[in-house]
């Protein structure tokens, strides 16, 4: 009996562990500011994820009963906004109001709490893209474009997310390997024609060029540019987001090699 209790509990347990992210919210507001908003945005956009519940927390300076509406409130929110970003719409949602061990700052009380699974996704290279970053260097003339795959950037921003270290390592070893190579690094954005209002794309053809000026490069091997949305490898505005997604891209031009 003993062994089958301890059993059921570590499947509990198994069960029960899905990775949590937490989103923070004002007092008295069922609404997530811009920052968390922000946030939210990138979490769900980096990722391959599987949701499965939203909790709702409140602080507790108020009635019981409110606390648990606004709660609830809370998750329906997040709910909304990640049913629309990822078309998922099998979620559990729970209000816990007050009703939780209370931390002593109270803005960590007002909370939704998202617990979800990453998928593991076999990435689809396009159709002539089947081969590695450095099997595309050996084989590419001057003037040939490579797309860097799997280099991705936090929301609006030129900074690298976690994922697209494996890609910087392997083009840095490129250049490493290949003194005569010479590039030009090149930044293009998504979803609307026009000016690139923030400079986007070239904030992130220069982070690539920082890494490996960084790493070792020498300057005269390099150059960077943006060419904002005026290339797109889809017609703007897209249809889905893979295609958002393969219209933001950093490419590099090979120059010399």
């Amino acid at each position: 009996m003993i062994r089958f209790l301890l059993c059921f509990f570590l499947l509990s347990t198994v069960a029960f562990s899905q990775t949590k992210f937490t989103v923070y919210f004002d007092t008295d507001s069922h609404q997530l500011t811009q920052k968390e908003l922000n946030r939210l945005d990138v979490f769900l956009k980096n990722k391959d994820l599987k949701f499965i519940k939203i909790i709702g927390f409140c602080d507790y300076r108020a009635t019981n009963g409110y606390n648990d509406t606004l709660a609830l409130n809370r998750a329906n929110y997040v709910y909304h906004i990640i049913e629309k970003v990822t078309n998922q719409n099998q979620i559990e949602i729970e209000s816990k109001g007050e009703n939780f061990t209370q931390n002593s700052d109270l803005k960590l009380n007002r909370k939704v709490e998202i617990f979800y699974e990453e998928l593991e996704t076999e990435k689809t290279l396009p159709k002539d893209d089947k081969k590695n970053l450095s099997q595309q260097v050996s084989t590419a003339k001057v003037g040939d474009k490579l797309i860097l795959k799997n280099l991705h950037f936090y929301n609006r921003s030129g900074i690298f997310v976690p994922e697209s270290r494996p890609i910087l390592e392997e083009l840095l070893k490129i250049m490493l390997a290949n003194p005569n190579l010479k590039i030009e690094i090149q930044g293009h954005i998504c979803c609307q024609m026009g000016t690139d209002v923030e400079d986007t794309a070239k904030v992130r053809a220069l982070a690539v060029y920082n890494y490996l000026v960084n790493n070792g490069i020498n300057k005269n091997r390099l150059s960077y540019k943006s060419f904002g949305s005026s290339k797109p490898i889809h017609i703007i505005p897209e249809n889905n987001e893979d295609e958002r997604n393969e219209n933001r891209r950093v490419e590099i031009q090979i120059i010399a090699n």
